[in-house]
């Protein structure tokens, strides 16, 4: 669902980035699905995102899906499960919450939007549920595909409040624990649109080309199954644009060329918890540059910085003078220069090499 215009509070959101396999053969035995952005709802040209959109209270934490859950047999330790066993506190954005905490209803509406833009419903059935063994795994993800789901899909689009109608109508449960969590994004104090974002990862193991999808049409123009690798190649070419907090993760995803390694990396970190970022925007001469946490440049209250910070001298002195730095410089939409030497927080990975650029050498 497109988000209204909204200049004041950020709004929490939801995306998910999620994988497919390839060829074994291939230099990644995986793909991550990509959606380009209608002109109705993108920012640029060839706009492409993770699917994901927007909390709706009314839809996502309604009390309604703890009684659904518990149908199932799913209890609050169940439920409770999906974050309270992770090393750091959690953020008030994931810990709070109406009915349930809010990382429960976030993940609801990852899934509950992949629907709604790509048809895909990633859920687990009674059997699965029943089969479930907590201590050793997550539920067995179903990838649900009815034949009347592009009805489902508009209505889904028209009212969030059907997607608990459509796992009640398919009996079928979101699959919540197939969800790791992968960043938490809060978009630059100078944007005019709000969002605190939590991208979730997960893997399908059908291979990409054996997956149907069924594009919303108002918001989405195209999908697009791309290899780390690939997706950072076309963004710089042009052939697509991805926001720029994308473009960072998609530098990390680079570093996992199996899928299998993916996931247990996935699972290990997420345990860690996950510290919400948000960048502070600078300008100098030729460039602007959003620096992040562990740059040196980077301020103690990053929400404060509704406008870029001007800094004199050229963006090849700021290199050279650089120590710490944990960045992204901005010389067009396409030419995007990533830079990072601070050890990655919450045991996450460090930019891949080859496009982890040393400032000295610019």
């Amino acid at each position: 669902m497109v988000a209204t215009h909204d200049t004041g509070t950020y709004r929490p959101s939801a995306s998910l980035i999620l994988a497919a396999r390839e060829d074994s053969s291939a230099k990644f035995d995986y793909s991550l699905l990509l959606i380009k952005r209608s002109e109705r709802t993108s920012y640029a040209l060839n706009h492409c995102v993770f699917p994901g959109g927007v909390f709706d209270a009314g839809a996502d934490e309604s009390p309604e899906w703890i009684t659904y859950f518990q149908s199932f047999g799913v209890t609050d330790e169940d439920l409770k499960r999906l974050s309270s066993d992770q090393v750091s506190a959690r953020s008030k954005f994931l810990s709070s919450g109406q009915n349930f905490s809010r990382d429960i209803s976030l993940r609801l509406t990852a899934l509950r939007e992949t629907f709604e833009e790509v048809g895909l419903l990633l859920c687990s059935n009674e059997e699965g549920i029943r089969s479930w063994n907590c201590t050793t795994g997550d539920p067995r993800t179903l990838l649900l595909q009815p034949e009347d789901r592009s009805h489902w899909q508009q209505r889904v689009h028209n009212d969030a409040t059907q997607f608990l109608a459509l796992c009640r109508h398919l009996r079928v449960l979101p699959n919540l624990w197939s969800l790791q969590e992968w960043s938490i994004w809060r978009t630059p104090a100078t944007a005019s649109r709000k969002y605190d974002t939590v991208y979730y990862i997960t893997a399908l193991q059908a291979q990409s080309k054996q997956v149907s999808l069924l594009l919303e049409p108002q918001e989405v123009a195209s999908a697009h199954w791309l290899a780390p690798e690939d997706a950072w190649t076309h963004s710089q070419d042009g052939t697509i644009w991805l926001p720029f907090m994308l473009l960072y993760d998609t530098a990390r995803l680079m570093n996992l060329h199996r899928l299998e390694n993916l996931l247990k990396f996935s699972r290990e970190r997420s345990a860690l918890g996950t510290t919400l970022v948000q960048p502070v925007y600078y300008r100098c001469d030729g460039c602007m540059f959003g620096v992040l946490p562990g740059d040196e440049l980077y301020v103690n209250q990053p929400e404060n910085c509704t406008q870029a910070i001007i800094l004199s001298g050229s963006v090849a002195e700021l290199n050279r003078r650089a120590r710490q730095y944990n960045r992204y410089i901005i010389y067009d939409f396409h030419k995007v220069v990533l830079a990072s030497n601070v050890p990655p927080f919450d045991g996450h990975l460090q930019l891949q090499a080859n496009v982890n650029t040393q400032l000295a050498k610019l």
